[in-house]
């Protein structure tokens, strides 16, 4: 007389083949989602970097004649307060609060550096090396322009040669000779350069 196998339901093998396949497809999801945040994240910081650097292009356009005093004002390590804030403090504009384009460029310059404080970061201007920025006689240049340059994370806004730190590549020339027209990003960046 032979005994009929009458198991019905579930084995334990069949339950862990279940839970594997279940814990491979949400490991994969998992590594999904932060990819997605992660450029999500990168996508914010480049929008956030680009109206910056909008906004300060557009008050240089605006007062062309104090460029150099709103290069050296961007680049500068700390942050003074101007001592005239030419009504970019919130204060209605009176005829004490006037100011000369080279007040009004130490004014604007502040508080972009004020408002870039809120976030994760540095900008500079320097001169474009792909454009003649470089050498003595580069302003004579006619092509000559300025680089704004929006860094963050570990990058700084900085022309150079430093692949780990540097935003932008530099100008490499000999005897007159350009041998590499700088200005190419770095790879692994995170900085954005808009030349004015």
């Amino acid at each position: 007389m032979s005994i009929k196998n009458t198991q019905t339901g579930i084995g334990l093998v069949e339950v862990m083949v279940a839970l594997l396949l279940l814990t491979v497809a949400v490991l994969g999801y998992s590594a999904l989602q932060g990819q997605a945040i992660k450029a999500t994240n990168e996508s914010f910081e480049r929008t956030q970097s680009l109206v910056v650097m909008r906004n300060i292009a557009e008050k240089i356009h605006a007062n062309p004649d104090a460029i150099s005093i709103y290069e050296n004002q961007i680049n500068l390590a700390t942050n003074s307060v101007p001592s005239k804030k030419c009504g970019l403090d919130g204060q209605a504009v009176t005829t004490a609060s006037f100011c000369t384009p080279d007040e009004l460029a130490r004014a604007e310059s502040f508080y972009v550096k004020t408002d870039l404080a809120n976030y994760d970061f540095e900008i500079q201007m320097h001169p474009c090396p792909n454009t003649g920025g470089s050498g003595t006689n580069a302003v004579n240049n006619i092509m000559f322009s300025y680089c704004l340059i929006s860094a963050w994370g570990r990058t700084t806004p900085t022309i150079g040669t430093n692949a780990q730190v540097d935003c932008l590549t530099n100008r490499v020339s000999a005897n007159n000779v350009v041998t590499e027209a700088g200005g190419r990003y770095h790879p692994r960046s995170t900085c954005l350069m808009m030349e004015i």
